[in-house]
Formats: C-alpha cells, structure tokens, sequence
C-alpha cells in the first residue's frame, strides 16, 4: 500500500489494534498513543462520529517508538504516515534541529565552543528554546568542546591496526557530541579487556530522521552505515554499539516485516524497502550491545573491573530500547561483579523516562513526556538513591531535567571514571 495519505496508514494502523484489543489493556499505563486509538474507537462503538482525519495524524505525535508494544505494524505504518506528512508539510526547523544531531556536533570547533558557552547559562539555554520554538523549561544539553570523533582521531583509533581481537565501535551522536565521557569510557572498558578499538567512518544510526519522519535523511544515513560496518564485520572486526536506540533501530527495526527466501525478497510491509533486506538482516545479526559483549569476553573482564565503584546505593534503570533488544541488556551483571558496589534495579518491564529521543524538548509533547514518566520517578524518588545508572543518554537527560540525583552511564562506573572528568 503506497497511496501518499498520512491519514490512511494511521486509519489502516488503527483498525488494526482495534481488531486486535490486545493492547487497550496491555498499554494502558506506558502509552500515550493507544489509550488514544481506544477512545476513537469506543466513540464511534457508541454512536459518535468515525475518527477525523486530523485526529489521526493527531495519533502520530503520541508515538516515541519506544519499542514496547509488540506488534511491528503499528511502527511501520507511523512511520509511513510520518514521511508522508513529512512531504505533505514539510519538516519544522525544530524537527530538524532535533534529529539532526549529527550536523550541529559537526560544526567548526569555534562554534561548538560558543554554543556551549550560551547554552551552559539558564538565561540562554531559555532564549535559545524560544528562538527555535522548543520548550523553555528545559535546559538544551550543550554541546562538548571537543567531541568524541576528534579525540578519538588524536589517539589514533581511526586507523585500522593489526589485533587478534578488534572492534568496529558505532558511537551513537548523543555520545558523540553531547557526552563524549561516555563514549571515551567504552573505549577504556574495551581495551582493558584486551580488545583493540576502531571507530570508524559512520552517520546517525537514522533513527531520529525516522521518528521525525525525514524518509529520505534516513535512508541516505542507513545505506552509508550499512555498507561501512558490514565491510568492517567481512574483515574480521567484532561490530559494537553502546547505545540502546541506535542498537535497537539496526538490531530490530531494520529488520521487521523483512522475509528473506528463496529466490528474490518477499518483503511483507516493509518501509525500509530501498535498502537492501539481506544486508538489513545481517547487520542486525552481527553488531552487539556493548554490555553484552563486555559480558561474553569472560575472564578478561574481571581483569578489567574497577576496584571499586561510587559510594552509596545506587539504582540501575534499564531502558525500554535496551530492554526490547534480543539478548541485551547485561550491564546489571557486570556490576554486580564490582566488590562493595551497591546497585539494585528500578522500574518495571513496561515503565518508560517518557523522553522518547529528543522529543520531550518539542513544546508540545513536553507535559504528555513528563506523564509518561511520572510512574518511573515516583519509583525512583521512592527508593531515594544516591544516583541513577543507565545506559540511555536520552534518560539521563530526562532524569536530569525532573529529579535531583546524579546519573552516571554503567560504562563510565565499570571505566572506574565516575564522578570525575577527562
């Protein structure tokens, strides 16, 4: 089905969970979108009129791709439904800005530094939100002074060297740009454990271009990192990934609705279907989770732990990206393996920050985010830790913004870096 009308997929996703129900009850307390859909669908059961065609594309921006209900339909048909509108209205500047990381941490290093320096103050941070429309309450991360990529090419990593054990190291931009700490404390983590680190050449995973519905940005940033990683994985090199959303959407989003036989693809309501399945399929298959795969290397590992970590009761929160990966989330275990380390989890297997990405920074979606994750952070407040642990930057970020506790990525802990700079 490709008939141009954002309107019709949204009405086709809708029938479709409404034909189902499973989710009326599944999704009642992490979801915003289908508590929505029920309430179209109990309207017209009782009389009232069919949903209009502004209040499903209205269902789109209720959406964060979380991941956590289980259907692959509903994400591909929003995703069609958002390009669609994407080229029906075209693409705000706010949009832009916000899953277009990539090209606001590529500016010169001058700029960088003035936008950091402005956006390190309250006043500018506010003023800067306003001029782009964003919500003012929330303080934009600035970007670092020196990004990760320009570290990592002054310590030589991006040139290929010789090892028995190497890795291809997929950054992710909100550790690339935002906090660079957390992608130099991966490096740390793997080369104590005796492994050799590349970073290569690489774009945006496009995930944020798909949730923003930017079709052809995505596609473009896709096919660039497929050919890249699946060339260096032919070579001998162990892909790896420290971040959930990126992990996710090359892991399992990429690869839903594929069917690969014999003979020629059959692909079953596929809205990647530019880009080649059977690569599609085979990087979902090679890259890891970088807690996973800390976690397998065995005994290395325990040559590589920290003394000793942060005092205090810490909680660890595992992220509804990290938690929808197959095999993921292994860094609980990997702490627990610090001696004296105390950590517990927090939250439930449906429990969500509510920042979905960047999207808690739009000013519409900025209360429905903090709902979203109201159940969280009374859970949180409950447990009143000395500080949060998770692998989701977007949480830390979400964290930062509504409660009062430090948050530290499980990397930079097992890098023995916490709490200090460098």
């Amino acid at each position: 089905m490709k008939d141009g009308r954002p309107e019709e997929y949204m009405r086709r996703m809708v029938a479709g969970c409404t034909d189902c129900d499973i989710c009326r009850y599944l999704m009642d307390e992490c979801c915003l979108l289908f508590p929505r859909i029920f309430e179209l669908y109990d309207r017209e059961l009782a009389g009232g009129p069919p949903a209009e065609d502004e209040e499903l594309l209205d269902l789109m921006d209720l959406c964060t791709l979380c991941g956590l209900c289980p259907c692959p339909d509903v994400r591909a048909n929003l995703l069609r439904a958002k390009s669609e509108r994407v080229r029906r209205r075209g693409l705000s500047p706010a949009a832009r800005l916000l899953s277009d990381l990539q090209s606001v941490g590529g500016l010169p290093a001058f700029l960088r530094r003035t936008a950091s320096f402005v956006l390190k103050r309250r006043a500018g941070s506010r003023g800067a939100a306003r001029l782009l429309g964003l919500q003012p309450d929330r303080r934009l991360p600035p970007p670092a002074e020196e990004d990760f990529f320009t570290w990592a090419r002054r310590r030589g990593l991006c040139e290929e060297r010789p090892a028995e054990r190497k890795v291809a190291y997929f950054v992710g931009c909100t550790a690339a740009y935002l906090f660079p700490e957390v992608a130099r404390a991966a490096v740390s983590v793997l080369e104590r454990c005796g492994v050799s680190v590349l970073v290569p050449d690489q774009q945006c995973c496009g995930m944020p271009s798909a949730v923003e519905g930017d079709e052809r940005r995505m596609v473009e940033r896709v096919r660039a990192n497929l050919e890249t990683l699946l060339a260096l994985s032919d070579a001998g090199y162990d892909l790896v990934c420290s971040c959930p959303t990126c992990g996710y959407f090359m892991r399992v989003i990429l690869k839903e609705n594929v069917r690969v036989g014999q003979g020629p693809s059959w692909l079953a309501d596929d809205f990647f279907v530019s880009l080649d399945p059977h690569r599609r399929i085979q990087l979902a298959h090679r890259i890891h989770d970088l807690g996973e795969y800390v976690r397998k290397l065995g005994l290395p590992v325990e040559r590589g732990l920290p003394d000793r970590g942060p005092s205090g009761r810490w909680v660890y929160f595992e992220p509804c990206h990290q938690r929808e990966q197959e095999n993921g989330g292994s860094y609980p275990d990997l702490l627990w393996r610090i001696p004296g380390f105390q950590v517990e989890p927090v939250g439930s297997s449906t429990d969500c920050c509510g920042m979905g990405g960047s999207l808690g920074y739009k000013k519409e979606f900025h209360a429905m985010s903090l709902e979203l994750g109201r159940r969280l952070f009374e859970k949180i407040r409950s447990a009143d830790p000395d500080g949060i642990i998770t692998d989701c930057l977007s949480c830390r970020l979400q964290f930062r913004h509504n409660l009062s506790y430090p948050v530290l990525h499980p990397l930079e802990i097992l890098a023995g870096i916490a709490g200090r700079k460098n």
